[in-house]
Order: C-alpha cells, then sequence, then structure tokens
C-alpha cells in the first residue's frame, strides 16, 4: 500500500449482464470511503480505492486481481460476486497472501482463512425461506435459475430439503446468463400445469429484471403466485416497471426499509449521494459494512498487513444499517438476521418476516439434518 493513501481494491462489474448487481456492490464502498475520509482517514491516511471493471467475464476477475495485488500493490480486495468469478480470484488471494472481502449471498461450502464472507449461507436465508413457503403458500416448488454454480449448488439444497418435509420440486430449470424474454416466457408457461404454490428462484443480475418482466407480460402477479428471490434486491426492482415487481418475495439480510437508527443514517447518506431513486440494498449495505469492518481492523492492529488485519478481523464485531454484524470466529463467515420482503409498486420492500435473532453461519449445514421446522417462522 502506498504511504499517501491505503490502497482497496475494488473488483466489480460495473457493465456487462451482472452490473445492475454489481454497481450496488460498487456504491457501498464509495459511500463507505467517503465517510471514512470525511472523518479523517485511518490513522491520519485516506482510503483509496482502485476501481477495475471484469465486464461480467471470471477469466478477467483472475487477471485484474493479479493485476490488483502485484501492479497496484494492494492486498485488500473487495470483490466478486458469483461464484465462479469467486472461485477465479480465490487461488491467486491464496497465493499473494490477500483478503478478499466477499459480500455477496452464495451457497456454502467453502472456507478460506484469507476471505472474509459477508453475504448469507443456505442456512441464513434458504432454511427461513422454505420455512415462510411452507406455513404462508403451499409445499409445491418451482425452481428457476440462471446456469451458474450458485443456481445449481443452491437448488440441490431446496431439494434436499423439500424432499425431507413434505414437500416436491414440480419444475426446475436454468437458463444461460443473457436468456431472452422469449426464453423466460416458454420457462413460464408451463406453470400452470406445475399448479406450483410458489417460485423459487437464483436468476442473477439483469436477467432477474427479465425474468419479473415476462412473469408480468404472461399476466402473472406476485400475489397470484409469487416469484421468492434470493437475489433480487432494490436495485434490480430499479429497473422494472411497478407491474412487474409488487408482490414479489425476497430474503436477504437487509432491506432500505428496515427501522434501525443505523439504518435511516445508511439510507439518508447513500440517497444523498446516488439520488433519491437510488435505494440501498443488500448488496451495498454488506459492501459498506464490511469497509467500516476493515477501517475497524486497521485501526486495531495499527497496520495495514494482512496477518495483522486476519487476526484483527477474527471475531469482528460491527454495528451496521442491518443491525449488529459478528464475524464467526471458526468460518470467517457473518452472523446475519434474515429478513423476508414483499417488493411494493414503489421498488421499496414491506418487510413481512423477521428473525427472532441472527442466525450463526454454518456454511457446510453440519447442524442440520435437511427436514423443515414450520414453527420457527411464528
Amino acid at each position: 500500500m502506498s504511504a499517501e493513501g491505503l490502497k482497496i481494491g475494488v473488483l466489480f462489474s460495473r457493465s456487462g449482464s451482472m452490473a445492475v448487481t454489481e454497481n450496488a456492490h460498487t456504491k457501498g464502498i464509495l459511500l463507505a470511503c467517503e465517510e471514512i475520509n470525511a472523518a479523517g482517514g485511518v490513522l491520519g491516511r485516506m482510503l483509496d480505492p482502485i476501481l477495475l471493471d471484469p465486464a461480467g467475464s471470471d477469466e478477467h476477475y483472475a487477471s485484474l486481481a493479479t493485476e490488483l495485488l502485484v501492479k497496484h500493490r494492494v492486498n485488500v480486495i473487495f470483490g466478486a460476486c458469483l461464484s465462479t468469478s469467486r472461485k477465479m480470484v480465490l487461488p491467486i488471494i491464496e497465493r499473494f497472501n490477500g483478503i478478499l472481502f466477499y459480500p455477496s449471498v452464495y451457497e456454502g461450502f467453502e472456507y478460506s482463512p484469507n476471505v472474509i464472507y459477508g453475504g448469507a449461507v443456505p442456512n441464513q436465508v434458504v432454511l427461513p425461506l422454505l420455512e415462510y413457503l411452507f406455513k404462508h403458500r403451499g409445499r409445491r416448488i418451482v425452481l428457476i435459475g440462471s446456469e451458474t454454480l450458485y443456481a445449481r449448488e443452491v437448488n440441490r439444497i431446496v431439494t434436499e430439503f423439500l424432499a425431507e418435509s413434505g414437500g416436491e420440486t414440480v419444475l426446475e430449470t436454468y437458463l444461460p446468463i443473457g436468456a431472452s424474454s422469449d426464453h423466460f416466457g416458454v420457462v413460464l408457461s408451463r406453470l400452470d400445469a406445475a399448479q406450483a404454490d410458489a417460485i423459487i428462484s437464483t436468476v442473477v443480475g439483469e436477467d432477474s429484471v427479465t425474468l419479473y418482466n415476462a412473469f408480468a407480460a404472461q399476466g402473472l402477479g406476485g400475489e397470484q403466485l409469487p416469484i421468492a428471490s434470493l437475489t433480487a434486491t432494490e436495485s434490480e426492482l430499479a429497473s422494472m416497471p411497478p407491474e412487474a415487481r409488487a408482490g414479489h418475495l425476497s430474503v436477504t439480510s437487509y432491506f432500505s426499509t428496515l427501522n434501525l437508527p443505523a439504518n435511516e443514517a445508511f439510507r439518508q447518506g447513500f440517497l444523498k449521494r446516488f439520488g433519491p431513486e437510488e435505494e440501498p440494498g443488500v448488496y451495498s449495505e454488506v459492501c459498506y459494512s464490511q469497509v467500516h469492518m476493515l477501517a475497524d481492523a486497521i485501526r486495531q492492529a495499527g497496520s495495514e498487513e494482512t496477518d495483522a488485519l486476519l487476526s484483527a478481523l477474527s471475531g469482528a464485531v460491527l454495528k451496521g444499517p442491518a443491525g449488529d454484524l459478528f464475524l464467526d470466529t471458526e468460518t470467517n463467515h457473518a452472523s446475519l438476521r434474515p429478513l423476508i420482503g414483499r417488493a411494493r409498486r414503489d421498488g421499496t420492500f414491506d418487510i413481512v418476516w423477521r428473525g427472532a435473532s441472527v442466525i450463526r453461519p454454518d456454511p457446510y449445514l453440519v447442524g442440520y439434518d435437511r427436514s423443515i421446522v414450520e414453527h420457527a417462522t411464528a
């Protein structure tokens, strides 16, 4: 890192099919850096984000991660959204003993001492969503996903839990990233035959917008048959017309409508920085919180060296916009409180269910017997 500033790498796609999601990540990072710098920086030094654009290419993620670590001499990177991108970056991070702050919901079954996992894993969001759907909608589930590692792995987990809990996967399909509205329309035309109670979506990026628009074009609505998404946030809703978004469900650890003082300050700062039409979502919130967590670790360690930072980050606690954020000492994953929201026509969410407490991450699902306990949603 330079003497003038504390350089951090920012490796998210600002173009391509994932830009609608990954631009939200970047905005959270920029807002946190600007806040920290306005308050005097970290140990008297300004945070200096180095932004590179992989444009949705896994190969570019790998080459640009190397560029950040070698050419720009950063040792901390915030980046990767899709699991395939993370898998490309991970060996490079470990080889050069850097730190990757990974802020996205993902499928679990991974641990690296060099990664700080800020997004939810299946026990924190998939299980609460299934419990909610069982209680309020039914047990006949359609699975629609993008052709990604994340979608395949999450839906494997969903299918296991459905099979052990009296549920049924009545349709499972995957579409390539960049699929057209017509492709989604063909899939959606099969819903009547499936007699589904709900759809679980692991469709990502701009394709979430295509899915919701195609759903509305079929004359379907969220109140009639909700899409329950693990990936659609305020950022994706902003690109849809009101009738396409209304009534659908999302599960995550943050919505902009969360009624907490820390969130109100974060939301107002976000709207002021990026415009009144730019509601923050979980992708921005997690990145924002992770930057502040990094700043706290640098202050605690008195150094920006990797080993010192990893020691300071172990078990770290931060009061973020979504509430207290805890890093698990055994897994480097975050303890999170799950929320389920119903999308409004205005592009925000009514929070219809909130977990009773934070849920400790269990990325390998070792504490679960693959059955659903419905009373957990009470």
